[in-house]
C-alpha cells in the first residue's frame, strides 16, 4: 500500500489516513484470529511481532497493553485463557476509539 501511495502528490494528508486505516484492519485482524483461536490453540508461536509493534507504538499504554496480550496468552487453561485475550483486545480496541476523538 505504501508504494502505491508513495507518488501521489494531491494536498492533504487523505493518503497517510488510508495507510493507517489499512494497518489497524491488519492489527485487528490478527488480534482477531488469535482471540478467536487461542482457546483450541497454543497462538505464542504465529508472528504477532507486527501487530505487537504496532500497537506498542501507535496506541497510547500500548506497550502495557502488547505486554498485557503476551502474559494473557501464557495461561495455560484454554478458556481463562481465552477471556484474558479477549478482555486485552476490547481493551486495545477502545483506546483507538478513545484516540481517535
Amino acid at each position: 500500500m505504501k508504494r502505491k501511495l508513495g507518488n501521489v502528490s494531491f494536498g492533504g494528508n487523505w493518503s497517510e489516513d488510508i495507510l493507517t486505516a489499512d494497518q489497524l484492519t491488519t492489527v485487528f485482524d490478527t488480534l482477531d484470529m488469535v482471540a478467536a483461536q487461542c482457546g483450541d490453540e497454543d497462538m505464542r508461536n504465529i508472528s504477532l511481532g507486527g501487530a505487537l509493534a504496532y500497537v506498542s507504538e501507535h496506541i497510547e499504554k500500548g506497550e502495557m497493553l502488547a505486554e498485557a496480550l503476551r502474559n494473557a496468552l501464557e495461561i495455560a487453561s484454554p478458556l481463562p485463557r481465552q477471556k484474558a485475550v479477549l478482555r486485552v483486545v476490547v481493551l486495545i480496541r477502545k483506546s483507538v476509539c478513545e484516540q481517535g476523538k
